[in-house]
């Protein structure tokens, strides 16, 4: 209550507005990384962690990956590489579309090469929030973000 008692503007509202819309995505989402390539693999953490996220999992294995997004009791973004050798991406996204309830929990930012815009809007309408394309610099993760609904 002691919170409300100090927002006695609209501006004051727009603040505290500003400040929950910043802090949902650092708390309600556990992050996770189903990463194929080095340099991905260690700058994604380092991108996070410069924005106070530090809930992050990184794997190359998305069987993994799977349970760990199964047992999550929060929201689950997760950065899935096509090509990864155990679970590709298309079969992580029909893993999700099987199972409603963790798919409604998860959003899944899908890391690929340059496909065909056709390939592209398939992947997109099989449940991928957005698309990554390699190489990827901190701009294009942003960027990716932000297609998917969230803040970075």
């Amino acid at each position: 209550m002691a919170i409300l008692e100090k927002i006695s503007t609209l501006s004051d509202m727009k603040v505290l507005m500003s400040e929950l819309k910043r802090l949902k995505g650092k708390f309600v989402f556990d992050y996770y990384g189903v990463l194929q390539d080095f340099p991905s693999k260690k700058l994604f953490p380092q991108w996070l962690q410069k924005r106070s996220i530090n809930n992050v999992f990184i794997t190359d294995k998305g069987n993994a990956l799977l349970a760990k997004v199964n047992d999550s009791k929060k929201m689950s973004l997760v950065l899935y590489d096509l090509e990864t050798p155990d679970i590709n991406g298309l079969q992580f996204l029909s893993e999700l579309e099987k199972n409603p309830e963790l798919g409604a929990k998860c959003k899944v930012i899908l890391i690929c090469p340059k496909l065909v815009p056709d390939a592209q809007t398939r992947i997109l309408h099989l449940g991928a929030a957005a698309l990554l394309f390699k190489p990827f610099s901190e701009d294009d993760l942003q960027k990716a973000f932000e297609k998917a609904g969230l803040d970075y």
